[in-house]
C-alpha cells in the first residue's frame, strides 16, 4: 500500500478513539460531546472559548429539591441496598430465597430508621379508629386518598 494510505488509515484511527474516548467521557451524552466540539473549535478557529453560557434543563432549585427528596433514598439504599433489593427481578427466585432477603433487608432498614429518624403519628389516635380531618389541614403533613366529595371535614 502507498504511505499516502497508511498515514489516512492511522489518522482516521486516531481520530475514531477520540471520538471514542471522548463518548465516554461524555457518558454517551452527546449533548455534551456537542458543546465540547464547539467549545474546541471555537479555541482552535478564534483562539477565544465561546461566551455563550450551556443552559442546562435542571435549575439549582429543582436539583436541590430533588436532592433533598432523594436522601432518605440514598441513605437506606447505604445501609440496607433496599433500592438494590427493590430493582432485583425476582419473579423467578424460590419463595424461600425471596423471604430470606426480604426479612434482611426488613430488618437493616427498620434497624436503621429506629436508630437514625424519630417518627411520631401526625394524628394521635389508635390506628384504625375514626379521623376527621377538618378544613385547614396541611396537605403536607396529611395526604387525602380515595374517592373525595365536597369540601372538608372529610371522616373516614
Amino acid at each position: 500500500m502507498e504511505p499516502m494510505l497508511y498515514a489516512f488509515y492511522i489518522v482516521l484511527g486516531i481520530a475514531s478513539m477520540k471520538m471514542v474516548i471522548l463518548l465516554a467521557l461524555c457518558k454517551g451524552n452527546f449533548s455534551n460531546l456537542t458543546h465540547a466540539i464547539t467549545a474546541f473549535f471555537s479555541v482552535l478557529v478564534r483562539g477565544k472559548t465561546p461566551t455563550t453560557e450551556i443552559k442546562t434543563s435542571i435549575s439549582k432549585e429543582d436539583s436541590k429539591v430533588n436532592a433533598d427528596l432523594i436522601w432518605p433514598l440514598y441513605l437506606l439504599q447505604r445501609e440496607a441496598r433496599l433500592i438494590d433489593f427493590l430493582l432485583e427481578d425476582i419473579s423467578s427466585a424460590p419463595d424461600d430465597l425471596v423471604g430470606a432477603g426480604v426479612r434482611e433487608v426488613h430488618a437493616k432498614c427498620r434497624k436503621y430508621l429506629l436508630e437514625k429518624l424519630t417518627l411520631q403519628p401526625i394524628i394521635s389516635k389508635e390506628e384504625g379508629s375514626k379521623v376527621s380531618i377538618e378544613e385547614g389541614f396541611n396537605p403536607n403533613k396529611i395526604m387525602l386518598t380515595g374517592f373525595l366529595e365536597g369540601l372538608p371535614p372529610y371522616n373516614g
